[in-house]
């Protein structure tokens, strides 16, 4: 993750955007729907998954099964949501803590 995606998650770029920011945890099948559906209104959509890609579980039972290759049941989350030039997906770990209403997000 580069200093510049984590300034614009923690605020730092505020004062300078008046553009409301919607934060996505997750680029599980919740995480990427939001995403989509998000992609075309006049916000800035950021999303944050461990890893880089989203993997289509109920197929998993076929790779183990050697019928389909192991690229054919994961996609890239940057490929899938190219075409949404308002989203920037960033690799990372969210902690929440109950007692503050900020999230913090870590490299992951």
């Amino acid at each position: 993750m580069n200093d510049a995606n984590l300034n614009s998650i923690n605020g730092a770029d505020e004062q300078t955007s008046k553009t409301p920011r919607v934060v996505i945890v997750g680029g599980g099948f919740g995480g990427l729907a939001a995403a989509k559906a998000l992609g075309k209104a006049p916000i800035e959509v950021i999303l944050i998954d461990r890893t880089n890609h989203h993997v289509f579980a109920p197929l998993l039972y076929q790779v183990a099964t050697s019928v389909l290759a192991p690229s054919q049941m994961s996609s890239p989350l940057r490929e899938v949501l190219r075409r949404h030039k308002n989203t920037t997906v960033i690799m990372g770990e969210v902690s929440l803590d109950r007692r503050c209403p900020a999230a913090s997000c870590s490299p992951g």
